[in-house]
Formats: C-alpha cells, structure tokens, sequence
C-alpha cells in the first residue's frame, strides 16, 4: 500500500477509535469493510506466489533422424578415451549445444554413466558425490547435411570390467534433444 493511502487510512480511522474508548464495551458500532478501492488508487495486485512455476520444465526429446555411436577401445590401460560421434539423416545442417555438467566434473558432453560388471554398482559419477559448480558456457557444433560431429573426453577408473553408458543431452536447434548410444562394454587394466 502507498504510504499516502495508508496514512489517510490511519487519519480517518482515528475519531472512530477514540469515540471506542470513552464508550461502554456493549455499545460499540461496527465499521463496514472497504470493498471498493479509494478514489485515485489502483487495487492491489496479487502477492507473487514464491513457488516453482506452473509451466514444467520441457522434456528432452528423441530426434528419429539422429543416432549416436560411442566409441572405446575394448581394452585399456591408464585413462579411458571416450569419443561420442553424432550421426544426422537429416537433408539441412543440425546444429547441437552441450553445457558442462555439474556432475560430470565440468565435462562437455557427453554424459556417461559407467556400471562395474557383475554388480551393476555405479563407479561414475561417484554416487553421492556433491556435484560441482562449473562454468555454464555452451560448446556448439554443427553436423553438415547428412554429416556428424565429434564429442570425446577421458575417464579415469580403476582396473576392472566395466560398462560405459552415454548420451548427449543439449539442444538441436531450439529443441531440448537426448541421443543417446549403445552401451560398450571395456577392460581397465
């Protein structure tokens, strides 16, 4: 409320309060509410509502004219190399977007999971690890005309038999996409 309308609020309500006093409890006249708002004043708006918003956060979706394939060497030793190739049908150029991800240890794209063989028990991302802050810029590639772009990035792991899963999740154009790859499945040495 304007500081204006309230004090003119406060001045009028005053006689009626004072008259409150000096009379007996019994003969007290009741004040009729305000439903119409005040010559020159706009009515209050609503409180903003400090909720999530109504509208849900889009869905990735699958592009059917879009596949992907993960590469990795069947055996390794030291660092593993991941190399995620995109594939488009697509008769126009694609352009993709990937962000870092914070779980990911700021990597850009693609996003992995790998599962220790025998147990299927997550060994990245550590499970429960408290995800990082990184840096939100974008990393934009585009695939020609029925061409494909590149993504790759390293894993550092025990020695084991593991399973790499992966995907890319960004954007196509203006479009919230998800392509995913066929698992693979490697040995650390």
């Amino acid at each position: 409320m304007k500081p204006r309308i309230l004090l003119l609020t406060a001045l009028l309500t005053l006689p009626v309060l004072a008259a409150a006093q000096d009379a007996a409890p019994g003969t007290l006249t009741e004040i009729p509410p305000v439903t119409t708002p005040l010559p020159g004043t706009s009515p209050m708006p609503a409180p903003a509502m400090p909720t999530a918003p109504s509208v849900p956060a889009p869905a990735a979706v699958a592009l059917p004219d879009v596949v992907a394939n993960l590469f990795v060497p069947r055996t390794v030793t030291g660092k593993v190399g991941l190399t995620f190739t995109v594939r488009s049908s697509r008769a126009a150029p694609i352009t993709f977007s990937v962000r870092r991800d914070n779980e990911q240890n700021c990597a850009i794209g693609p996003q992995v999971r790998v599962l220790e063989v025998g147990t299927r028990a997550v060994v990245y991302p550590q499970p429960g690890a408290a995800p990082r802050i990184c840096a939100q810029d974008m990393e934009t590639k585009t695939a020609a005309a029925r061409g494909n772009v590149t993504f790759t990035r390293e894993l550092e792991l025990a020695p084991g038999e593991y399973m790499v899963e992966s995907w890319l999740t960004g954007f196509a154009g203006d479009l919230l996409v998800k392509v995913p790859a066929a698992p693979v499945r490697i040995t650390v040495k």
